[in-house]
């Protein structure tokens, strides 16, 4: 079996020959090393390579911009970033960009370089099958389910990664697309999975009452204080905290956090001893913390102490193809086995507005979405009937229409019809006030309007996206029309 070539970049001399003895001497890879960008890109048109190790900060250039000129001139070889820890961040970017891993200089804990040289060793010669296999083997150990061609995949790949370091992760996504199953699955894979995983909302507890739990507080602290509480951070000790909203933590309890990050000790309420802490923060929100920290909403500095990683959760609408098997995993999630009514299963018209609809409650909608028709249906087979009327109308679901509507007649034809008599009346007329004329016509049409438009509303619950749409106008045109003109 042929040996992986690797490259090494790194303008440290001292590091190049570590490497080749590593790598050479011990395993019997073939290496080639350099010092420069300029060298770099000269083996590079030389050589192809299958793993190249690259530092983050070179004389001449930087890692970032030799990660995607490798990607661009051979896709298929893996990077590992190599960089200190004040450039983790960054390190992080480069796997969103296609880097495999990153290695923190110095390497002094030789079983983490050996676990991540092996993975990149083995993932080169294996590669589609092993990346395929990874991703069944996380999604059915932890109950997420994807499609092969999900986004969400690369980015479990990127959670597995940074689940080991000992940094925080900030997790940002809109309501409901399921950050803290990514919080759980990185707990699970990281070393601290022995340990507890406790969850809190910032944003479900007043001031006093969040700060008692995240610290606890000693008898007698305050009214109602009978005895000593042990808090959250605490109970988390080696394990891992998830502070969910934390956008919505007042600015009292995050100087409180930073504290805690910054130094690892936290006071009980009504103590004077601090009390050291070790744990692992990860933090969610559905808010633009940076957006946030401009407007002096929330604090900068304790931003950049969560935000040493930060993965964005795709909403379900980005991720369409992961629509039907999540259905298919609720469907079975709901489906009691004493249920007389036996299996269930959505029929193509209700798979197709499932698939077609945006899901502004992402995931967490899906599920009760799913709930809710398995509840009502009366048979094996769900249609559109068992879905809520907002998903059809908002997928340009059909209205049917009494007989003789108007609706069904040919438009055209009618408002010629309608303009006829309007003529043959205002012709036939004496003494004509043109302005009135003009006027009562602007009337009837503005009243024509506004009925066509109620009954829109009627027929989609009053959601004014599908009514949009059925009238075949924008949403700012709709709000023009209601003289909503802001």
């Amino acid at each position: 079996m042929r040996k992986p070539a690797i490259l090494v970049i790194d303008d440290e001399v001292e590091v190049g020959t570590f490497f080749e003895y590593y790598l050479t001497e011990e395993r019997g890879y073939p290496v080639d090393v350099a010092n420069s960008g300029r060298e770099a890109r000269a083996l590079l048109q030389e050589k192809k390579f299958d793993l190249a190790l690259v530092d983050l900060k070179l004389p001449d250039t930087d890692g970032i911009t030799l990660l995607r000129e490798i990607k661009e001139v051979n896709p298929a070889c893996e990077v590992i970033i190599m960089t200190g820890y004040s450039t983790v961040k960054t390190a992080v970017e480069a796997m969103k960009l296609g880097a495999l891993d990153y290695i923190d200089k110095p390497f002094e804990e030789l079983d983490e370089l050996d676990r991540i040289i092996d993975h990149a060793v083995y993932l080169v010669s294996n590669k589609k099958q092993f990346a395929d296999e990874e991703v069944e083997k996380l999604a059915s150990e932890y109950g997420i389910v994807t499609s092969k061609d999900s986004p969400f995949n690369n980015l479990l790949l990127l959670c597995k990664k940074v689940a080991t370091r000992k940094i925080s992760i900030l997790i940002e996504g809109e309501t409901g697309t399921g950050k803290e199953v990514l919080a759980r699955f990185i707990h699970a894979n990281s070393t601290r999975a022995d340990f507890p995983f406790i969850s809190i909302n910032c944003g479900a507890l007043t001031e006093t009452l969040l700060e008692s739990e995240l610290f606890g507080h000693e008898r007698g602290a305050f009214t109602g204080a009978q005895g000593l509480r042990h808090g959250i951070f605490e109970l988390a000790h080696k394990g891992t905290l998830f502070l969910d909203e934390v956008g919505e933590a007042t600015p009292a309890i995050q100087v409180k956090l930073l504290r805690v990050l910054e130094s690892g000790e936290f006071f009980r309420v009504g103590a004077e001893k601090p009390i050291k802490s070790d744990v692992r923060i990860i933090a969610a929100t559905n808010k633009n913390l940076r957006e946030a920290a401009r407007s002096k909403l929330f604090r900068e500095d304790l931003l950049y102490r969560l935000d040493v990683v930060c993965v964005n959760v795709p909403p379900l609408r980005e991720r369409r193809m992961d629509i039907l098997p999540l259905t298919n995993y609720f469907i079975g999630k709901n489906l009691p086995a004493e249920d007389a009514r036996g299996k269930a299963e959505f029929n193509p018209e209700a798979r197709q507005l499932l698939r077609e609809y945006d899901w502004p409650g992402n995931v967490r909608e899906l599920s009760n979405v799913v709930a809710r028709a398995m509840a009502i249906r009366e048979g094996r087979t769900m249609g559109p009937e068992c879905l809520p009327n907002s998903i059809a109308f908002s997928c340009g679901g059909k209205f049917s229409e009494p007989a003789g509507n108007p609706a069904g007649q040919d438009l055209k034809a009618a408002v010629r019809e309608l303009s006829q008599r309007f003529r043959k009346v205002i012709l036939d007329s004496e003494n004509i006030d043109i302005k009135e004329v003009s006027s009562l016509l602007k009337s009837e049409a503005d009243s024509i309007i506004k009925d066509i438009i109620e009954s829109a509303l009627e027929k989609t619950g009053h959601n004014r996206m599908a009514a949009a749409r059925l009238l075949n106008v924008s949403p700012r045109i709709l709000r023009y029309l209601l003289n909503e003109k802001k």
